[in-house]
């Protein structure tokens, strides 16, 4: 089957992650592990159980966020291609869904005063970090 804005053949088969992908992405999921441990330990170090605390559910969130667009991505690559339907657009609309879902609770969380934002938004950060340490480890090892 010919796509006729290209002229090249259209994918009928479901694409694989290839083993370079699937260790990228469990490492990155070891290292929001490890980052969230750190930072999660750190605050209940210096901070008061409240502040450690919002820290753990920010925390907490930012990996099931992460966990669950990981998981979008990887179903949407491997299912067969469906006619008519952009497999974009599928993971597009689950992480607009997520991410209202996400400022929803997160608005529940800090105007009911469950949570304090200073350690909420630190646990929110966990991915990030995670994301910005990986970065500059692989820019210092391609700079070698």
């Amino acid at each position: 089957m010919l796509d006729e804005d290209k002229q090249k053949p259209v994918q009928n088969e479901p694409l694989t992650l290839d083993f370079a992908e699937a260790a990228l992405v469990k490492s990155l999921w070891w290292g929001n592990l490890v980052t969230f441990a750190v930072v999660l330990a750190g605050a209940m170090i210096v901070a008061s159980w409240q502040s450690a605390a919002s820290v753990a559910v920010g925390g907490l969130i930012a990996l099931a966020n992460f966990r669950l667009l990981e998981r979008t991505i990887r179903r949407t690559l491997m299912a067969r291609p469906r006619p008519q339907e952009s497999p974009l657009r599928r993971v597009l609309t689950k992480y607009y869904l997520r991410f209202g879902a996400t400022a929803l609770v997160l608005f529940i969380l800090v105007r009911q005063g469950l949570v304090e934002p200073l350690g909420l938004l630190v646990g929110l950060s966990v991915v990030v970090l995670t994301i910005m340490v990986w970065g500059i480890a692989q820019a210092k090892r391609l700079s070698r």
